[in-house]
């Protein structure tokens, strides 16, 4: 009798254990989860404007992001929406209905950072508003390769309201490459964040080869863009 008694209290005290492991197995995995695929928006800004060649009215957004986790990880499926005070989407009519979102580069490494722009175009001026950004990052990605950078500068095209960083990337990979993408963040004199610059481009380069890029926007307004003193920018390609 007293056996089976000990049996009894040993086989509930081994489920008990078990069922604690399981939870702190299954904790453990959801914070592991949360911090492979973190990623952080580091710099934002917002604006509205009205297109200088088309006359549209525009609701432009610039961030920069971090990778703070420890994977490689594909921020692609970004989606950024624009939403009045009472958090609607704002204009049902907005041209496309998610605003076009560019990212470069779009996978990042471990501590690298990545450039976002985007814009939307309404037909009027638009009331107050907030952007919505969801960052969905997918796991394992691609491998990335950063491209060496040279001969950039920025300029201005006053007349037009548009911004322009151009420079030529370099191959330096073993590898051909078919197309690269280019990502920049400006900033003023006292190194606040104005906003960023894209181009994305088909390039057959072998290894050494080099290719020019402009990368720009126009989704800046001239006050800010008086503003812009300094810059930082990434050429990137992807290799399966």
């Amino acid at each position: 009798m007293k056996v089976r008694l000990l049996l009894g209290i040993l086989l509930v005290f081994l489920f008990i254990l078990a069922g604690c492991n399981k939870e702190t197995d299954t904790a453990q995995h959801k914070k592991e989860n949360l911090k492979e695929e973190k990623i952080k928006i580091v710099e934002e800004k917002s604006y509205t404007l009205v297109d200088s060649i088309t006359h549209d009215h525009v609701l432009s957004y610039s961030a920069i992001i971090k990778n703070e986790s420890d994977k490689t990880l594909n921020v692609n499926d970004t989606t950024i929406k624009y939403v009045n005070k009472t958090g609607k989407v704002i204009d049902p009519h907005i041209i496309p209905n998610d605003p076009d979102v560019h990212l470069a580069p779009y996978i990042l490494k471990p501590g690298e950072k990545g450039y976002i722009s985007a814009e939307g175009i309404i037909n009027k001026e638009p009331d107050t508003y907030d952007v919505k950004v969801k960052i969905n990052p997918i796991k394992p990605a691609s491998n990335v390769k950063s491209l060496k950078v040279k001969e950039d500068v920025m300029k201005q095209e006053k007349e037009n309201h548009i911004l322009h960083i151009t420079g030529t990337a370099t191959n330096n990979t073993k590898q051909s490459i078919e197309y690269i993408l280019v990502g920049a963040a400006v900033y003023g004199e006292h190194n606040e964040f104005i906003g960023t610059t894209f181009q994305s481009e088909e390039a057959q380069l072998t290894p050494g080869k080099s290719i020019s890029f402009d990368s720009t926007s126009s989704q800046i307004p001239d006050k800010e863009l008086a503003k812009v003193k300094t810059y930082k920018v990434v050429a990137s390609t992807y290799q399966e």
